[in-house]
Parts: structure tokens; sequence; C-alpha cells
């Protein structure tokens, strides 16, 4: 009985620790914008952390050949990080208008 009153108890609190306590339709658009912007700072933050990593790679190995692998993975992580800030400059620009 212990066993099915703790599970019971656990259940409940789920939505509290999920951030799905949803009253309305405007507080699931809240909580599905902080999830969403949460997740759009950590993709920016890995990108920075991912050019950052590759450029120090990229000094440290000055004479060998990885330098050129090192020199596209600096490029490529700039490529992703525009298109991540594009896409969120667009997203935002139509949730402003609309």
């Amino acid at each position: 009985m212990k066993k099915i009153i703790s599970v019971i108890t656990f259940a409940s609190l789920l939505p509290a620790i999920a951030y799905a306590q949803v009253t309305n339709i405007g507080s699931l658009i809240s909580t599905i914008d902080y999830l969403v912007n949460s997740a759009i700072w950590l993709f920016i933050s890995l990108a920075v952390l991912f050019i950052v990593w590759n450029s120090v790679q990229f000094i440290i190995h000055a004479g060998d050949d990885k330098r050129k692998e090192y020199q596209n993975a600096i490029l490529w992580g700039i490529v992703g990080l525009f298109v991540i800030l594009s896409i969120w400059g667009l997203v935002n620009i139509l949730d402003n208008t609309f």
C-alpha cells in the first residue's frame, strides 16, 4: 500500500517537474516558448564552444596536416551558428508580426 501511495504522489508531482501545469492555452504557449528559447540558447552556446575549441586546435596544430580539418570545422561552425541565428531571427520577426 505504501508503494502505491508513493507512486501516486510522485505521479502527481510530474507535471510540476515537467513545467506541464497548463491551465489554459496561453500558459501552454508560454511554456513551449520558454522551452524553445532555452533550447536555442543551448544550441548557440554549443556552436560558439565548437568554434572556439576548433580555433584553439587550429592554433595548436600549426604545422600539422590536421590544420585543414580544423579550418573546415571552424567554417562549418560559423555557418551553423549563422543558420541558428537566422532562423531564430526569422521566427521572432514572424512572432512580432502576427
